[in-house]
Protein backbone atom coordinates (compact mmCIF):
# COMPACT_ATOMS: atom_id res chain seq x y z
CA UNK A 1 0.00 0.00 0.00
CA UNK A 2 0.97 3.67 -0.25
CA UNK A 3 0.96 6.10 2.68
CA UNK A 4 1.10 9.89 2.56
CA UNK A 5 2.73 11.34 5.67
CA UNK A 6 2.20 15.04 6.31
CA UNK A 7 4.87 16.10 8.77
CA UNK A 8 5.54 19.77 9.40
CA UNK A 9 7.79 18.93 12.38
CA UNK A 10 10.13 16.53 10.58
CA UNK A 11 13.22 18.76 10.63
CA UNK A 12 12.75 19.50 14.34
CA UNK A 13 12.42 15.87 15.37
CA UNK A 14 14.73 13.41 13.63
CA UNK A 15 13.02 10.46 15.27
CA UNK A 16 10.42 10.36 12.52
CA UNK A 17 12.99 9.13 10.01
CA UNK A 18 13.43 5.97 12.07
CA UNK A 19 9.73 5.18 11.77
CA UNK A 20 9.86 5.75 8.02
CA UNK A 21 12.92 3.51 7.75
CA UNK A 22 11.12 0.59 9.38
CA UNK A 23 7.94 1.11 7.34
CA UNK A 24 9.98 1.44 4.12
CA UNK A 25 10.62 -2.30 4.11
CA UNK A 26 6.94 -3.07 3.50
CA UNK A 27 5.18 -0.12 1.89
CA UNK A 28 5.51 2.92 -0.33
CA UNK A 29 5.61 6.27 1.43
CA UNK A 30 5.46 9.90 0.42
CA UNK A 31 6.52 12.24 3.21
CA UNK A 32 5.44 15.82 2.61
CA UNK A 33 7.36 18.27 4.81
CA UNK A 34 6.21 21.92 4.67
CA UNK A 35 8.86 24.14 6.27
CA UNK A 36 9.41 27.83 6.90
CA UNK A 37 10.92 29.85 4.07
CA UNK A 38 14.01 30.61 6.18
CA UNK A 39 14.72 26.95 7.03
CA UNK A 40 16.65 24.34 5.06
CA UNK A 41 15.88 20.63 4.66
CA UNK A 42 17.46 18.43 7.33
CA UNK A 43 17.81 14.70 7.98
CA UNK A 44 17.86 13.79 4.29
CA UNK A 45 17.69 10.02 4.66
CA UNK A 46 17.64 7.80 1.56
CA UNK A 47 15.05 5.05 1.54
CA UNK A 48 14.17 2.72 -1.33
CA UNK A 49 10.36 3.11 -1.27
CA UNK A 50 10.05 6.49 0.41
CA UNK A 51 10.15 10.00 -1.07
CA UNK A 52 10.87 12.95 1.21
CA UNK A 53 9.38 16.12 -0.27
CA UNK A 54 10.51 19.31 1.46
CA UNK A 55 8.80 22.57 0.55
CA UNK A 56 9.76 26.03 1.81
CA UNK A 57 6.20 27.31 1.93
CA UNK A 58 5.42 28.67 5.41
CA UNK A 59 5.88 32.46 5.44
CA UNK A 60 6.31 34.61 8.57
CA UNK A 61 2.84 36.15 8.12
CA UNK A 62 1.29 32.67 8.37
CA UNK A 63 1.77 32.98 12.13
CA UNK A 64 -1.12 35.45 11.98
CA UNK A 65 -3.00 33.85 9.08
CA UNK A 66 -3.54 30.22 10.03
CA UNK A 67 -6.33 29.54 7.56
CA UNK A 68 -4.33 31.16 4.76
CA UNK A 69 -1.43 28.84 5.58
CA UNK A 70 -3.68 25.78 5.39
CA UNK A 71 -5.12 26.91 2.04
CA UNK A 72 -1.67 27.55 0.56
CA UNK A 73 -0.21 24.21 1.64
CA UNK A 74 -3.34 22.34 0.56
CA UNK A 75 -3.14 23.88 -2.90
CA UNK A 76 0.51 22.84 -3.18
CA UNK A 77 -0.25 19.23 -2.19
CA UNK A 78 -2.95 19.08 -4.85
CA UNK A 79 -0.78 20.75 -7.51
CA UNK A 80 1.98 18.22 -6.85
CA UNK A 81 -0.61 15.42 -7.05
CA UNK A 82 0.75 13.88 -3.89
CA UNK A 83 -2.50 12.04 -3.20
CA UNK A 84 -2.24 9.97 -6.38
CA UNK A 85 -2.69 6.26 -5.55
CA UNK A 86 -2.49 7.01 -1.82
CA UNK A 87 -4.36 4.55 0.39
CA UNK A 88 -4.05 6.33 3.72
CA UNK A 89 -2.77 9.56 5.33
CA UNK A 90 -0.75 9.88 8.54
CA UNK A 91 -0.88 13.43 9.90
CA UNK A 92 1.87 13.98 12.46
CA UNK A 93 0.38 16.94 14.32
CA UNK A 94 -3.12 18.26 14.83
CA UNK A 95 -3.33 21.91 13.83
CA UNK A 96 -1.35 21.88 10.57
CA UNK A 97 -0.97 18.29 9.39
CA UNK A 98 -4.33 17.21 10.77
CA UNK A 99 -6.19 20.13 9.21
CA UNK A 100 -4.63 19.27 5.83
CA UNK A 101 -5.53 15.59 6.19
CA UNK A 102 -9.13 16.51 6.98
CA UNK A 103 -9.35 18.76 3.90
CA UNK A 104 -7.87 16.01 1.73
CA UNK A 105 -10.35 13.48 3.08
CA UNK A 106 -13.22 15.81 2.20
CA UNK A 107 -11.93 16.22 -1.36
CA UNK A 108 -10.53 12.76 -2.15
CA UNK A 109 -12.11 10.45 0.42
CA UNK A 110 -8.75 9.30 1.84
CA UNK A 111 -8.90 8.21 5.49
CA UNK A 112 -6.33 9.43 8.01
CA UNK A 113 -4.95 9.17 11.51
CA UNK A 114 -3.76 12.24 13.39
CA UNK A 115 -1.18 12.63 16.15
CA UNK A 116 -1.47 15.27 18.87
CA UNK A 117 1.67 17.11 20.05
CA UNK A 118 2.42 19.30 23.08
CA UNK A 119 2.11 22.57 21.14
CA UNK A 120 -1.25 21.43 19.76
CA UNK A 121 -2.54 21.35 23.33
CA UNK A 122 -0.68 23.93 25.40
CA UNK A 123 -0.44 26.63 22.74
CA UNK A 124 -2.84 26.12 19.86
CA UNK A 125 -5.94 24.58 21.43
CA UNK A 126 -5.63 26.49 24.70
CA UNK A 127 -5.18 29.93 23.13
CA UNK A 128 -6.44 29.82 19.52
CA UNK A 129 -10.18 29.63 20.12
CA UNK A 130 -11.06 30.65 16.57
CA UNK A 131 -9.33 27.51 15.24
CA UNK A 132 -11.23 25.08 17.46
CA UNK A 133 -14.26 24.48 15.18
CA UNK A 134 -11.99 23.23 12.38
CA UNK A 135 -9.95 21.11 14.79
CA UNK A 136 -13.09 19.51 16.19
CA UNK A 137 -13.93 18.41 12.64
CA UNK A 138 -10.39 17.04 12.25
CA UNK A 139 -10.80 14.91 15.37
CA UNK A 140 -14.32 13.71 14.53
CA UNK A 141 -13.31 12.65 11.01
CA UNK A 142 -10.04 10.90 11.90
CA UNK A 143 -9.90 7.11 11.93
CA UNK A 144 -7.65 7.21 14.99
CA UNK A 145 -6.21 9.90 17.27
CA UNK A 146 -2.73 9.20 18.58
CA UNK A 147 -1.30 10.58 21.81
CA UNK A 148 2.21 9.89 23.03
CA UNK A 149 0.99 9.53 26.63
CA UNK A 150 -2.20 9.32 28.68
CA UNK A 151 -1.28 12.59 30.39
CA UNK A 152 -1.60 14.63 27.22
CA UNK A 153 -4.81 12.90 26.20
CA UNK A 154 -6.28 13.91 29.57
CA UNK A 155 -4.99 17.50 29.25
CA UNK A 156 -6.62 18.00 25.86
CA UNK A 157 -9.87 16.29 26.82
CA UNK A 158 -10.16 18.49 29.92
CA UNK A 159 -10.30 21.56 27.63
CA UNK A 160 -12.79 20.12 25.15
CA UNK A 161 -16.61 19.96 25.23
CA UNK A 162 -17.69 16.75 26.99
CA UNK A 163 -20.06 16.00 24.14
CA UNK A 164 -17.13 15.92 21.69
CA UNK A 165 -14.93 13.86 24.01
CA UNK A 166 -17.65 11.21 24.27
CA UNK A 167 -17.73 10.93 20.45
CA UNK A 168 -13.99 10.50 19.91
CA UNK A 169 -12.71 8.64 22.99
CA UNK A 170 -13.09 5.25 21.32
CA UNK A 171 -10.66 6.33 18.56
CA UNK A 172 -7.79 7.25 20.88
CA UNK A 173 -4.56 5.26 20.80
CA UNK A 174 -1.60 5.91 23.10
CA UNK A 175 1.58 5.11 21.16
CA UNK A 176 5.02 6.29 22.31
CA UNK A 177 7.87 7.26 20.03
CA UNK A 178 10.81 4.88 19.90
CA UNK A 179 14.44 5.37 20.84
CA UNK A 180 17.41 4.74 18.59
CA UNK A 181 18.45 1.09 18.23
CA UNK A 182 21.83 2.02 19.70
CA UNK A 183 20.26 2.29 23.15
CA UNK A 184 18.35 -0.97 22.88
CA UNK A 185 21.39 -2.82 21.55
CA UNK A 186 23.48 -1.62 24.51
CA UNK A 187 21.12 -1.90 27.45
CA UNK A 188 22.80 -1.65 30.84
CA UNK A 189 21.14 -2.73 34.07
CA UNK A 190 21.07 -0.53 37.20
CA UNK A 191 23.98 -1.06 39.58
CA UNK A 192 21.53 -1.51 42.48
CA UNK A 193 24.09 -0.57 45.14
CA UNK A 194 23.97 2.32 47.63
CA UNK A 195 25.45 5.67 46.61
CA UNK A 196 27.87 6.47 49.39
CA UNK A 197 30.44 8.86 47.91
CA UNK A 198 30.03 11.58 45.28
CA UNK A 199 26.81 11.65 43.28
CA UNK A 200 27.12 12.37 39.56
CA UNK A 201 24.04 13.99 38.01
CA UNK A 202 23.45 14.36 34.27
CA UNK A 203 21.26 16.78 32.30
CA UNK A 204 20.77 16.37 28.53
CA UNK A 205 18.69 18.95 26.68
CA UNK A 206 18.60 22.46 25.30
CA UNK A 207 19.61 25.27 27.63
CA UNK A 208 16.18 26.92 27.71
CA UNK A 209 13.82 28.16 30.40
CA UNK A 210 11.15 25.47 30.13
CA UNK A 211 13.80 22.81 30.78
CA UNK A 212 14.41 24.49 34.17
CA UNK A 213 18.20 24.28 33.99
CA UNK A 214 18.79 27.29 36.24
CA UNK A 215 16.36 26.02 38.86
CA UNK A 216 18.02 22.61 38.67
CA UNK A 217 21.37 24.25 39.41
CA UNK A 218 19.77 26.10 42.33
CA UNK A 219 18.50 22.76 43.67
CA UNK A 220 21.92 21.13 43.40
CA UNK A 221 23.45 24.18 45.09
CA UNK A 222 21.12 23.55 48.05
CA UNK A 223 22.29 19.93 48.20
CA UNK A 224 25.94 20.91 48.04
CA UNK A 225 25.56 23.43 50.86
CA UNK A 226 24.36 20.56 53.03
CA UNK A 227 26.91 17.97 51.90
CA UNK A 228 30.08 19.89 51.08
CA UNK A 229 29.90 19.61 47.27
CA UNK A 230 29.02 15.91 47.21
CA UNK A 231 26.99 16.43 44.02
CA UNK A 232 28.36 17.13 40.54
CA UNK A 233 26.30 18.05 37.49
CA UNK A 234 27.25 17.37 33.90
CA UNK A 235 25.13 19.38 31.44
CA UNK A 236 24.94 18.45 27.76
CA UNK A 237 23.00 20.42 25.20
CA UNK A 238 23.00 23.34 22.79
CA UNK A 239 21.91 26.90 23.32
CA UNK A 240 18.64 28.08 21.81
CA UNK A 241 18.62 31.02 19.42
CA UNK A 242 15.25 32.01 20.84
CA UNK A 243 16.56 32.49 24.41
CA UNK A 244 20.04 34.05 24.23
CA UNK A 245 19.65 35.87 27.56
CA UNK A 246 18.80 32.65 29.38
CA UNK A 247 21.84 30.95 27.88
CA UNK A 248 24.11 33.85 28.89
CA UNK A 249 22.77 33.75 32.44
CA UNK A 250 23.48 30.01 32.51
CA UNK A 251 27.08 30.51 31.29
CA UNK A 252 27.75 33.31 33.78
CA UNK A 253 26.38 31.21 36.63
CA UNK A 254 28.34 28.02 35.98
CA UNK A 255 31.62 29.97 35.87
CA UNK A 256 31.23 30.30 39.63
CA UNK A 257 30.38 26.62 40.23
CA UNK A 258 33.29 24.18 39.93
CA UNK A 259 30.97 21.20 40.32
CA UNK A 260 29.17 21.96 37.01
CA UNK A 261 30.74 20.51 33.85
CA UNK A 262 29.11 21.94 30.70
CA UNK A 263 29.87 19.91 27.58
CA UNK A 264 27.77 21.87 25.08
CA UNK A 265 26.29 19.95 22.18
CA UNK A 266 27.27 16.27 21.95
CA UNK A 267 26.29 14.40 18.80
CA UNK A 268 24.18 11.26 19.25
CA UNK A 269 26.39 8.19 19.43
CA UNK A 270 29.00 6.64 21.64
CA UNK A 271 29.88 9.92 23.37
CA UNK A 272 26.32 10.37 24.60
CA UNK A 273 26.08 6.70 25.56
CA UNK A 274 29.21 7.07 27.70
CA UNK A 275 27.81 10.21 29.35
CA UNK A 276 24.73 8.31 30.50
CA UNK A 277 26.82 5.40 31.73
CA UNK A 278 29.16 7.70 33.67
CA UNK A 279 26.40 9.36 35.70
CA UNK A 280 24.40 8.08 38.67
CA UNK A 281 21.09 9.91 38.13
CA UNK A 282 19.51 11.66 35.14
CA UNK A 283 17.88 14.97 36.11
CA UNK A 284 15.57 17.07 33.92
CA UNK A 285 12.62 18.74 35.71
CA UNK A 286 11.30 20.03 32.38
CA UNK A 287 7.88 21.64 31.91
CA UNK A 288 5.60 21.33 28.85
CA UNK A 289 7.50 18.25 27.75
CA UNK A 290 5.58 16.04 25.31
CA UNK A 291 7.39 13.00 26.55
CA UNK A 292 11.16 13.34 26.59
CA UNK A 293 12.90 10.30 25.17
CA UNK A 294 16.07 11.32 27.00
CA UNK A 295 14.44 9.82 30.11
CA UNK A 296 14.06 6.48 28.33
CA UNK A 297 17.64 6.69 27.03
CA UNK A 298 18.84 7.19 30.60
CA UNK A 299 16.77 4.27 31.88
CA UNK A 300 18.17 2.09 29.09
CA UNK A 301 21.59 2.69 30.64
CA UNK A 302 20.40 1.77 34.12
CA UNK A 303 20.00 5.29 35.51
CA UNK A 304 16.96 6.38 37.55
CA UNK A 305 15.43 9.68 36.46
CA UNK A 306 14.10 12.87 38.02
CA UNK A 307 11.26 14.53 36.11
CA UNK A 308 8.38 17.00 36.46
CA UNK A 309 5.00 16.10 37.89
CA UNK A 310 2.09 16.26 35.49
CA UNK A 311 4.10 15.99 32.27
CA UNK A 312 3.96 13.24 29.67
CA UNK A 313 6.71 11.12 31.19
CA UNK A 314 5.01 11.30 34.60
CA UNK A 315 1.86 9.73 33.20
CA UNK A 316 3.93 6.90 31.79
CA UNK A 317 6.35 6.27 34.67
CA UNK A 318 3.87 6.52 37.56
CA UNK A 319 3.33 2.75 37.38
CA UNK A 320 7.05 1.99 37.53
CA UNK A 321 9.79 2.29 40.13
CA UNK A 322 12.13 4.32 37.93
CA UNK A 323 12.76 7.67 39.66
CA UNK A 324 10.92 10.62 41.15
CA UNK A 325 8.38 13.17 39.92
CA UNK A 326 8.82 16.64 41.43
CA UNK A 327 7.28 20.11 41.36
CA UNK A 328 9.30 21.73 38.54
CA UNK A 329 8.83 25.24 39.95
CA UNK A 330 10.33 24.56 43.37
CA UNK A 331 14.09 24.23 43.89
CA UNK A 332 13.66 22.55 47.28
CA UNK A 333 11.25 20.00 45.79
CA UNK A 334 13.81 19.21 43.10
CA UNK A 335 16.59 18.81 45.65
CA UNK A 336 14.34 16.62 47.83
CA UNK A 337 13.59 14.44 44.79
CA UNK A 338 17.28 13.96 44.05
CA UNK A 339 17.94 13.15 47.70
CA UNK A 340 15.13 10.56 47.66
CA UNK A 341 16.59 8.82 44.60
CA UNK A 342 20.00 8.69 46.31
CA UNK A 343 18.42 7.26 49.47
CA UNK A 344 16.64 4.51 47.46
CA UNK A 345 19.40 3.95 44.91
CA UNK A 346 19.95 0.27 45.68
CA UNK A 347 16.22 -0.44 45.11
CA UNK A 348 16.40 0.43 41.40
CA UNK A 349 17.08 -3.01 39.94
CA UNK A 350 15.53 -3.40 36.48
CA UNK A 351 14.11 -0.96 33.92
CA UNK A 352 13.50 -3.43 31.06
CA UNK A 353 9.71 -3.24 31.33
CA UNK A 354 9.95 0.54 30.88
CA UNK A 355 12.49 0.60 28.07
CA UNK A 356 11.74 -2.34 25.78
CA UNK A 357 8.37 -1.05 24.45
CA UNK A 358 10.24 1.92 22.89
CA UNK A 359 11.38 -0.22 19.97
CA UNK A 360 10.63 1.26 16.53
CA UNK A 361 9.94 -2.18 15.06
CA UNK A 362 7.22 -2.80 17.63
CA UNK A 363 5.78 0.70 17.20
CA UNK A 364 5.84 0.45 13.39
CA UNK A 365 3.86 -2.79 13.58
CA UNK A 366 1.13 -0.95 15.48
CA UNK A 367 0.98 1.73 12.77
CA UNK A 368 1.02 -0.83 9.96
CA UNK A 369 -2.02 -2.54 11.46
CA UNK A 370 -3.80 0.80 11.62
CA UNK A 371 -2.97 1.58 7.99
CA UNK A 372 -3.90 -1.85 6.65
CA UNK A 373 -7.52 -1.57 7.64
CA UNK A 374 -7.75 0.45 4.43
CA UNK A 375 -5.90 -1.81 1.99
Amino acid sequence: MKILHINSYYIDNHLYSQLYKVLDAEMQQVVYIPIKTDREPENLVKLSKTDLIFEKIIDPFHKYNYFGKIRKILKSIQTKQLTNSVDFIHAHNLFTDGALAYKLKKKFGISYIVAVRTTDIGLQYRLMWHRRPLIHKVLKNADSIVFISNTYRDKLFAMMPKSLVSKITYKVRVIPNGIDDMWLNNIQRPRAVPLEDRVHLLYVGQIISRKNVLLLIEAVTLLNKETGDKYTLTAIGPESKTEPDYYKTFLDLIKTLPWVDFKGRVKPGEGLLEAYRSCDIFVMPSKYELFGLVYIEALSQGKPVLYAKGEGIDGFLKDYHAGKAVDPDNAKAISDGIRAIVREYDTYTDFDDVVLPFNWNTIATVYKNMYRKHE
